[in-house]
């Protein structure tokens, strides 16, 4: 190992204008600090914008072209449709050499927390600890809610849980219409839905005085109280995986109580062995600094309950991943640190919309609201960077990265219900599976910025003969480019390209679609919250816009902060007359900066304009 060393810190979704506002403010110091020592630039996102597209690009310096991870799944064109898919958070998705390879073949040992598709490992002598990201690979059970005494439906408009991941209801029946305190005695399983549907974590039951409290499958008669300003302890129940029983860790909160219903969340139910490579750090991390949990457990919002629940969870999330990288650094060494951290990109999607007076959902009276969640994110993440920051010394450079950010979209477009207007996609009885004898093309949701032929010779029952194969491709981009909103007769599609076209925008090779599209600014693609084609949308959403999509201080392009030896003090270039700083850019910089060759199959350009001359 030599002296010097990289820190990166992935901070998903955090917005550059945002934080330069907040450190103006003054409430950031950590941050202003760093945008005092070092460098800050806007960075161009992947098409699509979405997470493991972008990350990918950022560990490997390609395109989704090479490296594979243009959504959340790999589909070979010649499978049936029903044979499992590849998911992108493991690491075998990612056809790419990485800097964390290229790294090891310079003597470099690297780390990872938490990061897309590092799982199996691909840190040779290095680490991992607790891969993820949207389906963990040790996370057990997802986040649920809870109702009490009250329905079992949860609004979506509501807030509760992801729409990434969905948060199931389970229901104790006391009688829908009782008040409070007639939960009095009442005793009910924390049972599991999804994944292992048959089993129970734990337990929870009301007191004579309406206190609720909580025990672990493993110590059933060990209860704790549970609060509502507060995370509970650390719960420990027992579930399958794969045949094999696990100890997980958990948490719970009291939401909110309500005449005659008591909301409660329990967060995810990870893993507290087996979670990190090598496989005996993980008891070590958990004795030192509790259990890991990745998934947060609620969205924040429409209220204060759930936008503490969400701070909380994830300050605890970045100050576990701190610490442990400062334990590791002192008890095993690393030279370069790679971890990812979730929190802005949740706040973003529920708290970003709101925010554009010109929007539909904008409220003046909320609005402040909606701000100071940003603000309070910011915070809290202020709070965490202070505590990576004693991993830095003098001979440490800093990238702290997001990988995209996010601008309103308030209007969703449905790309299945278009093609299924112009009957060019048909689906089964379960609206999933297309009817392969009569769907000239289709889409895979977890792929969304492409649209697949269904071709002879190719697919297992394609319909679409090769000779019409590129007038279909044409008809259907015409179709794209002539797509508007009725609302306002906008454009929805800003780009479609076949994809021998679209090597303009990084998209190559058999895995990916035969279209490659993004949306124009404003639009998500999804179905619309009153159904139908296009319509209001649910959410802020980045992936499927544009990505150079900007609107005031809320803007859809990633950033790079950098500071430490080598790199230029006070500089931001001017993308707008030199062009963006690229993801695929960062592997190549960071190989210059460490002293190693770049990943194998770099595309990406050293960005010299951040550095010295003495590197």
């Amino acid at each position: 190992m030599g002296s010097r060393r990289l820190m990166h810190l992935g901070f998903d979704g955090m917005n550059l204008l945002l934080l330069r506002r907040f450190a103006a403010e003054g409430i950031i110091p950590n941050f202003a600090e760093l945008l005092r020592r070092g460098s800050s630039n806007r960075l161009l996102c992947t098409v699509p914008a979405w997470t493991p597209t972008n990350w990918a690009s950022m560990l490997t310096g390609t395109s989704t072209g090479t490296h594979g991870l243009g959504g959340w799944s790999l589909r070979d064109k010649r499978d049936p449709w029903e044979k499992p898919r590849l998911r992108n958070e493991d690491s075998r998705s990612m056809k790419a050499d990485t800097i964390w390879e290229a790294g090891a073949r310079a003597g470099l040992v690297s780390m990872a927390s938490f990061f897309p598709a590092s799982w199996p490992s691909r840190i040779p002598a290095g680490f991992v600890i607790a891969p993820g990201f949207r389906y963990p690979p040790f996370a057990l059970a997802f986040p649920e809610l809870y109702i009490i005494g009250g329905t079992a439906d949860a609004d979506r408009e509501g807030g509760y849980g992801s729409r990434i991941d969905p948060v199931s209801t389970n229901l104790a029946e006391t009688g829908s219409d009782a008040p409070v305190t007639y939960l009095e005695g009442t005793h009910a399983e924390l049972t599991v839905s999804g994944r292992h549907p048959s089993e129970s974590l734990g337990s929870i039951r009301f007191d004579t005085s309406d206190r609720l409290w909580v025990a672990g499958g493993c110590s059933p008669s060990d209860y704790s109280e549970v609060h509502e300003d507060r995370w509970s302890k650390w719960l420990v129940g027992e579930l399958l995986d794969e045949g094999d029983l696990h100890r997980v860790a958990f948490r719970v909160r009291l939401l909110k109580k309500e005449s005659g219903t008591v909301h409660l969340i329990r967060s995810e139910a990870h893993r507290i062995d087996g979670f990190t490579d090598p496989p005996e750090l993980a008891p070590e991390l958990v004795d030192r600094f509790g259990p890991f949990t990745g998934i947060f457990s609620v969205r924040p919002s429409p209220g204060e309950a759930e936008l503490n629940a969400v701070l909380d969870e994830y300050r605890d999330q970045g100050l576990w991943m701190a610490r442990v990288a400062r334990h590791l650094l002192d008890t095993r060494g690393w030279d370069m640190h790679f971890c990812h951290w979730h929190l802005f990109d949740t706040i973003n999607h529920a708290h970003v919309n709101p925010l554009d007076p010109e929007g539909p959902e904008y409220d003046a009276g909320r609005a402040d609201w909606h701000l100071n969640a940003h603000r309070r994110a910011f915070m809290v993440a202020d709070e965490v960077l202070a505590e990576f920051l004693h991993c830095a010394d003098e001979d440490t450079v800093i990238f702290l990265n997001a990988d995209h950010a996010m601008a309103p979209a308030h209007r969703w477009a449905s790309v299945p219900a278009m093609l299924i207007r112009e009957g060019l996609l048909v689906y089964e009885d379960d609206g999933v599976t297309p009817d392969w004898s009569r769907s000239v093309a289709y889409v895979i949701p977890e792929r969304g910025s492409e649209i697949f032929i269904n071709l002879k010779g190719r697919e297992p029952y394609g319909i679409v003969d090769s000779s019409e194969y590129h007038a279909t491709c044409e008809h259907i981009i015409d179709l794209l480019h002539g797509w508007r909103d009725g609302e306002d007769n906008r454009k929805i599609v800003a780009l479609a390209l076949k994809l021998e076209d679209s090597q303009l925008i990084g998209f190559w090779g058999e895995q990916n679609g035969d279209i490659i599209f993004t949306f124009n600014r404003g639009f998500g693609w999804g179905s619309p919250r009153d159904g139908g084609e296009v319509g209001p949308a649910w959410e802020a959403l980045h992936g499927s816009q544009i990505p150079t999509s900007e609107k005031g201080e809320l803007t859809n392009m990633g950033c790079l902060l950098a500071a430490g030896p080598g790199l230029r003090q006070g500089y931001e270039r001017d993308w707008q007359k030199h062009g963006l700083m690229r993801m695929v850019d960062l592997a190549p910089t960071i190989a210059q900066v460490m002293g190693c060759q770049p990943p194998k199959q770099n595309l990406g350009a050293v960005l010299w304009d951040l550095l010295t001359i003495d590197k």
